[in-house]
């Protein structure tokens, strides 16, 4: 009896203090899946066809890898040497986009977005597009919209680079741009972007890293597609 007793208390202060296991295991949803992989990483694991991929998990790729993810009906692309992770709000989810060149494609659903520490990046009016993020240095990057016109927000800031250009940004060193974990996903919402002084220039697009044609044919499937 006395044992019972002792397991009854030790399942109630388990409830009491950090909430039911089974419920806390079944908060965390996975957010992507990976799709294509060729020395890329998941953490400190290799990533590989069909893993999940959950809030504030590092994505990261060796020389000359490269990285894959479906995010609901959207793409995120990780071309060689680049780093990102996905955040999770228990509504939208931003990608991170920290190091390297990253490229994504939007679908028309307004549930993904990129964060770059010049601001965040939609497509213009929710709709369809597709481009990339490429850093050239510590405190400037490069956007590029490869099919439809994309948007960066820079709090509140609206910057439009047009379908087929590219700009050049400039943005302050000490702009934070880590993963907020999802433990405190029930609790706060999406984190906006405080706005920070950026140098903004549109210049005419270079060379991609990420194939374009490539993101533009995921972009533009249905949304009826099987989504993992």
């Amino acid at each position: 009896m006395r044992s019972i007793a002792r397991s009854y208390f030790a399942i109630v202060v388990v409830v009491a203090i950090g909430g039911s296991p089974v419920v806390a295991a079944r908060s965390r949803r996975p957010l992507g899946v990976v799709v294509q992989a060729d020395r890329g990483h998941i953490d400190t694991t290799s990533a590989v066809t069909g893993a999940d991929i959950y809030s504030c998990d590092s994505l990261d790729t060796d020389d000359g890898g490269k990285l894959r993810v479906k995010v609901g009906s959207s793409q995120v692309f990780l071309s060689a040497l680049s780093t990102a992770a996905l955040e999770d709000d228990g509504s939208a989810i931003q990608v991170l986009a920290t190091s390297g060149t990253v490229g994504f494609a939007f679908s028309a659903a307004p549930d993904l977005s990129v964060r770059t520490p010049a601001g965040i990046i939609r497509g213009e009016s929710g709709q369809t597009a597709s481009g990339q993020v490429a850093y050239t240095g510590s405190r400037e990057l490069i956007i590029s919209a490869i099919h439809g016109d994309l948007v960066l927000d820079n709090g509140g800031e609206l910057r439009t680079i047009s379908e087929g250009k590219s700009a050049d940004v400039t943005f302050e060193e000490n702009v934070d741009n880590t993963c907020h974990d999802e433990s405190a996903a029930n609790h706060i919402t999406q984190r906006g972007y405080t706005q920070h002084k950026i140098g903004f220039v549109l210049i005419a697009s270079g060379t991609m890293a990420i194939p374009g044609y490539f993101l533009w044919r995921y972009a533009t499937e249905s949304n009826s597609q099987p989504v993992k």
